[in-house]
């Protein structure tokens, strides 16, 4: 049997249909209290850890850009610019190890770990960040 692939045009299709499915979705981090990241990691564990720092909210993520094929293949769409900073007077740190996307309804659509983990703790800290999700490619 060969392998299953998304043409170009299947992988565009994908990705619009995942776009017009996150609108009105949100973007949260979590805590390094956070367990590793599996296939059985959900949305009660992740809420559980998340960020608590001074001034922390979610991003709420209106609309995602359009899709478009990827250089590195198949086709993505991309939250936009997110940015997350500790606010004055800063009393309550957080060190931040990743995020989540969730849909509309509070479902878990994917989690990711930051290569580093992020300090909060002061004056000038903060996460700036945008969620790339790809479809297709090889």
């Amino acid at each position: 049997m060969p392998a299953l692939i998304y043409p170009n045009s299947g992988a565009l299709w994908l990705a619009a249909v995942v776009q017009t499915a996150l609108a009105a979705s949100e973007l949260h981090l979590f805590q390094v209290s956070m367990p590793e990241l599996n296939e059985a990691t959900d949305i009660g564990t992740l809420a559980s850890n998340e960020a608590d720092y001074t001034g922390y909210a979610f991003a709420a993520l209106a609309t995602w850009f359009d899709p478009l094929l990827n250089p590195a293949g198949g086709a993505s769409i991309e939250s936009g610019l997110q940015q997350f900073a500790i606010a004055s007077p800063y009393t309550v740190p957080n060190v931040i190890s990743g995020w989540w996307v969730q849909d509309s309804g509070g479902d878990l659509v994917c989690a990711g770990n930051f290569a580093d983990d992020k300090p909060l703790a002061g004056a000038g800290d903060g996460i700036p960040m945008n969620v790339e999700l790809i479809f297709g490619g090889s």
